[in-house]
């Protein structure tokens, strides 16, 4: 009788040993499910947050390209923005710029929907002239287009091969720019940099020294760091003006007299 009495309690013991194993596996288990409900759960919170955000930026964008409409009267169909192209708070800065210091000479590398919107906001009887530097001779033909759809004149397209400009860095070539002097708006928003944090900074290099005393320099694509340590030189190299960053959807650098 002791015997199986014996049994029994071993057997009870082992089931008890069990149990208590199957239970830490399944808190085991538990723990970690709650883990993974928590990190999914930052997850989704993280990419809720980034799309009201992206929600707000399109929203607000959206605003200021209806305002653009209006202050410029469009009568034609214009080019899409942003992505590649400019954003709506960058081409509002641009017009207001113009339209505000009326620079004699406005020099722009990269052409695009940033040259019809300067070109568009010059009066009839304006002297200045833009010259717009790209380094495809097919997208170069696009904007040449475009200004022409729209009736916009004193505005030259001009086709700048990439080539190497040092051991640093290719830029467009120099003998495109052996003529410009005394820039009032300087745009910098090519050539293409997303790839080469190094790819704009040729335009330090080269026309920083052409800019005229009271001269703007405005960057898009602020916001990556080649661009925002070029706009910072670029302010070192130019005394008696501020650099500004403003807030835009690509970060945009405003160095003006101060």
């Amino acid at each position: 009788m002791s015997l199986l009495l014996t049994i029994a309690v071993i057997g009870l013991a082992l089931g008890l040993l069990f149990l208590v194993w199957k239970l830490r596996k399944i808190a085991r288990k538990l723990g970690q499910t709650r883990k993974e409900m928590a990190k999914l759960n930052n997850e989704f919170q993280t990419a809720l947050k980034n799309l009201e955000e992206k929600q707000w930026v399109a929203y607000r964008q959206s605003e200021i390209y209806a305002q653009l409409l209006n202050e410029l009267s469009f009568t034609k169909a214009i080019p899409p923005t942003r992505s590649w192209a400019a954003s709506p708070d960058l081409l509002m800065t641009l017009v207001a710029e113009v339209k505000a210091r009326k620079p004699k000479l406005i020099v722009e590398l990269g052409s695009g929907l940033s040259t019809l919107m300067m070109g568009k906001s010059l009066s009839a009887d304006s002297a200045t002239k833009i010259i717009s530097f790209d380094h495809s001779a097919e997208f170069a033909q696009v904007t040449r287009n475009v200004l022409e759809q729209h009736s916009i004149t004193g505005v030259e397209i001009r086709v700048a091969p990439l080539e190497q400009y040092d051991a640093e860095r290719t830029w467009y070539s120099r003998k495109a720019f052996t003529d410009i002097s005394q820039i009032d708006l300087l745009v910098i928003d090519g050539p293409p940099g997303s790839k080469d944090p190094k790819a704009r900074t040729g335009a330090l290099l080269e026309l920083a020294s052409k800019l005229s005393p009271k001269a703007v320099v405005i960057i898009d694509d602020a916001n990556r760091e080649g661009e925002h340590a070029m706009a910072e030189s670029f302010a070192k190299a130019m005394p008696g003006h501020t650099l500004r960053f403003l807030p835009h959807e690509k970060g945009t650098a405003v160095i003006s007299p101060s």
